[in-house]
């Protein structure tokens, strides 16, 4: 199931609208439904926001079957994009921990 199948899925089981989800994220109203019915995957950091708001492990919306090392380049890109103030082995650290791996990556 694609991700936004599940969004909407969740969605529905709880009753929560897009202006709802729009809310309890913090995205706009207007990123939500382009997410949701365009079939454009959003930045790591929209997904984790989606996740809190409908209180899901980011794991489960991303989880389409991809492999492990499709989600390894999907958050390592997050965390380059974002992780300035970590060191090399914190953000190695947090990948493992994000992708379910122990020890580095």
């Amino acid at each position: 199931m694609a991700w936004n199948e599940k969004v909407l899925n969740l969605m529905n089981e709880r009753n929560i609208n897009q202006k709802q989800l729009s809310q309890l994220s913090g995205i706009n109203e207007s990123s939500i439904s382009r997410y949701l019915h365009s079939g454009q995957k959003p930045r790591m950091d929209v997904v984790v926001n989606i996740a809190k708001a409908l209180q899901v492990e980011t794991e489960y919306l991303l989880d389409e079957g991809e492999t492990t090392e499709s989600a390894y380049n999907t958050i390592s890109t997050a965390i380059a994009r974002k992780g300035g103030e970590l060191t090399a082995e914190e953000k190695n650290q947090l990948i493992a921990l994000l992708i379910g791996r122990d020890g580095n990556v």
